[in-house]
């Protein structure tokens, strides 16, 4: 877990102001995904206030291999909020005042710096103020979650490979924003595989269709039963006889079937392995239903990183997937 808060450098723009004729300057938000500032006193961050927000923020995410916390919480005391750490794009304000009637969650944009997300939560004492967080653990883990995401999904926006997307719309009738650093790496009949290869990982986007027959549906048990079949003649591992598979014995995929771009789509998040090899990580899953094609498009996500933390490369990776939509 990350210790403290790293600043880095800060973007800003330049608002022009109609009343005062005048010209200022507003700071973009900074920090990483995945991050928050509490601002709280240290004596309440050591009782059930800090408790209340660590059991919220400190649940561990699902479809990992190893254990990591949905985000880092970064507290600090009232007197540090100035300067780089107010201009943070995610902040948790603690105000506990015995005058406060009732407590309360309110919720501010772009407070002190544009694309920040401010979330004040009020209460006459600290129990008070970790009653009201268990009561509301869904609503700010989703705050901050989707905020992270829009950021994503506006970043992509700007940096899109156009050539790779195109490519990707012309040979499977979808779109899809794909990163600007990512390549294609294999494109075959039904079979595309697009990566970013670093340092000390790869991220990696896979799209495949097939055709829909009467026993298509959108089941975990059938997607995964696909997924194992299409990935074990297109993804071989580094050893013979090895294949890329997924693993469902320790740790099954969560399903859910959901409404994505107004057409029903099946999620999966899990993990893969690699049958006869010791290799592994998380994958992310998008499937739909192209009726009119009489088939059926995945998108996929999936990292290799071993023995680190892969929690904010394959959320980056799942926002990514999330544009995925079919073509008509």
């Amino acid at each position: 877990m990350k210790k403290s808060v790293i600043l880095i450098s800060l973007l800003s723009i330049v608002l022009y102001s109609c009343n005062s004729g005048s010209y200022k300057t507003v700071a973009y938000a900074h920090g990483q995904a995945g991050d928050i500032i509490v601002v709280m006193n240290n004596q309440a961050w050591d009782t059930e206030a800090g408790d209340s927000l660590r059991k919220v923020f400190h649940e561990y995410v699902s479809g990992v291999p190893m254990e990591e916390h949905m985000f880092d919480l970064h507290q600090i005391p009232r007197e540090q909020f100035v300067k780089g750490n107010k201009l943070h794009r995610n902040v948790i304000y603690q105000e506990v005042n015995s005058s406060i009637e009732q407590a309360s969650i309110k919720i501010s944009r772009n407070k002190f710096a544009m694309k920040q997300v401010f979330v004040e939560i009020a209460a006459p004492n600290q129990h008070e103020f970790a009653k009201i967080v268990a009561q509301n653990k869904k609503k700010l883990v989703d705050i901050f979650l989707e905020a992270d995401k829009a950021r994503w999904i506006e970043t992509l926006t700007k940096y899109t490979n156009k050539i790779a997307s195109k490519r990707v719309q012309e040979r499977f009738d979808i779109f899809l924003r794909i990163p600007s650093y990512y390549n294609i790496e294999e494109d075959r009949d039904g079979f595309m595989w697009i990566c970013k290869e670093a340092k000390n990982y790869s991220t990696n986007i896979l799209i495949y269709s097939w055709e829909k027959s009467d026993t298509s549906v959108l089941t975990a048990e059938y997607l995964i039963s696909m997924r194992n079949l299409i990935l074990q003649n297109n993804i071989p591992g580094e050893k013979p006889n090895s294949y890329m598979t997924t693993e469902t014995k320790y740790d099954y995929p969560e399903f859910s079937l959901l409404m994505h771009n107004s057409m029903q789509t099946g999620k999966l998040k899990g993990l893969w392995r690699v049958h006869g090899d010791f290799m592994g990580g998380p994958f992310v899953s998008y499937t739909k239903i192209d009726e009119p094609r009489n088939r059926l498009v995945t998108v996929e996500g999936f990292v290799y990183r071993p023995n680190q933390e892969v929690r904010d490369l394959i959320r980056e990776l799942e926002w990514t997937c999330s544009t995925f939509d079919i073509t008509f």
